[in-house]
């Protein structure tokens, strides 16, 4: 199962100033980690491999067989032969047998021995398969598939994260930007008392009612919008959410999110291209195609040579014993056989050589390219977080100007020396530039960690 960079972001006083009711970052990545179908599919898909890998391994099993056959006719046994064997094939084209014949009749095969014989053999390609067989390459290439799909996982579940980050901090500035409003309604609200209040007594002119009316309907109609996308984010992120079991939920409407880090640690642009240079796993599910190929192509360069196949069993009438093996130059009490053959063209075999040869120079070559691609993305969000982090600083700095100049015409106003339309107008450059930093926090948050999801690291292998 693949595991989430765990990314520290945040300090605990910040955090302890909010109620039960808010769903961290870390709880929810945690949640959609642990009960998301997403990652059980990608662990079922990964074991599917596996078990793929344990049946190209049945090839290596010892196998126990028996052979019986018999005739008997009017009274006469024609023949009756019998033959237990254990074949082991070991993982090197080594091929060991042992067993017994007993055969009995009338009307043996001359080639059958009368009686008990038992044999100790191998069997030995000395040529073509000698260093690599169609078994050995099967098994070797689900070894491969077992990495390469554990990658493979890892490309989908990297773009999840970052689907499910996006749509976690789309949430917090949808709820940020609901709650000034909300807060900036409350202030207009009073306003409009205090200025009904002041016409009723003939401080303030029906104009400013009405200039304050009209500040708390904008107000009004921009919370309304506010909901309603908060609503829609709120639906988006559910679809990230998934209880122990396994059951999809709605977010409650009480439930939360915790404030948006203007400032993460960042890593050094270097450092994060070597790290997507050696982890991203799409660079190494080219990887493991490339070990593969070579594992193919080893096979096809096995397969232009000769078919020499070598035969031999130690023989011992009745039941085995040792002295049967100590026959020198094979003198005596053996069986001995060579098989040879060969293609006059070898057209199959320099055929398939030469198409793996062509596949591994064009997955070397999609390798390199996907390589500076992984490598210029990782560069642009950098320059982009960047960028974004001094925006986000400058709109701090334009929020704080504006808060300063509306604090300073409430002054003025309170002393009559200012009007509700032009404080109304402060109050407005304020709320304008309070959105903006939410936005532009947005967008720094998605840039950063669009990043690392370039350079591959919101998703780590085991």
């Amino acid at each position: 199962m693949s595991k989430r960079l765990i990314l520290v972001l945040f300090l605990s006083p910040v955090l302890s100033s909010f109620g039960q009711d808010m769903l961290f970052f870390e709880t929810f990545l945690r949640a959609f980690e642990e009960n998301h179908p997403a990652f059980k599919v990608s662990e079922a898909n990964v074991n599917q491999y596996r078990a793929s890998l344990l049946a190209s391994k049945g090839v290596f099993d010892p196998v126990l067989s028996y052979k019986s056959d018999n005739k008997t006719l009017t009274g006469d046994e024609y023949y009756n032969t019998q033959n237990p064997e254990l074949k082991v094939q070991t993982p090197y084209a080594l091929r060991l047998k042992a067993g017994n014949e007993y055969a009995s009749g009338k009307y043996l095969n001359p080639h059958e021995t009368p009686g008990n014989l038992t044999y100790l053999g191998l069997e030995l390609p000395i040529l073509k398969g000698l260093l690599m067989d169609g078994q050995r390459a099967a098994r070797k290439q689900a070894e491969l598939m077992v990495s390469q799909s554990a990658e493979e996982q890892r490309v989908m579940l990297n773009n999840m994260y970052l689907d499910a980050i996006e749509a976690y901090w789309t949430w917090a500035s949808s709820f940020q930007n609901y709650e000034l409003l909300k807060e900036q309604g409350v202030n207009a609200q009073k306003r409009l008392k205090m200025t009904k209040l002041g016409f009723e007594n003939g401080a303030k002119s029906r104009a400013d009612t009405v200039e304050a009316f009209l500040q708390v309907q904008n107000i009004n109609l921009l919370s309304q919008e506010a909901f309603i996308y908060l609503r829609k984010s709120t639906i988006a992120l559910s679809v990230f959410l998934w209880d122990t079991d396994g059951n999809p939920y709605l977010l409650a409407e009480s439930e939360k999110p915790q404030p948006m880090p203007q400032m993460l640690e960042a890593v050094a642009l270097n450092e994060m291209v070597s790290l997507a240079k050696l982890n991203h796993p799409e660079l190494k599910t080219y990887a493991f195609k490339l070990d593969g190929l070579a594992v193919e192509r080893k096979l096809n360069r096995q397969s232009m040579l000769p078919t020499l196949d070598l035969k031999y069993n130690v023989l011992g009438k009745e039941y085995f014993n040792s002295e049967y093996a100590v026959n020198p130059y094979l003198a005596n009490n053996y069986k001995f056989g060579l098989d040879f053959k060969i293609p006059l063209f070898l057209r199959e075999g320099r055929g398939k050589f030469a198409k793996t040869n062509f596949k591994i120079q064009e997955t070397t070559f999609l390798q390199a390219q996907k390589s500076w691609t992984i490598e210029n993305k990782v560069r642009q969000y950098a320059v982009e977080t960047n960028l974004l982090a001094e925006q986000l600083s400058t709109a701090n700095q334009m929020a704080d100007g504006y808060r300063f100049l509306l604090r300073n015409e409430e002054l003025k106003f309170s002393q009559g020396e200012s009007s509700l339309f032009l404080l109304i107008s402060r109050e407005n450059k304020l709320i304008d530039a309070r959105q903006k930093i939410i936005n532009v926090n947005l967008k720094y948050l998605k840039a950063y960690f669009k990043q690392r999801w370039a350079a591959g690291l919101l998703v780590t292998s085991n």
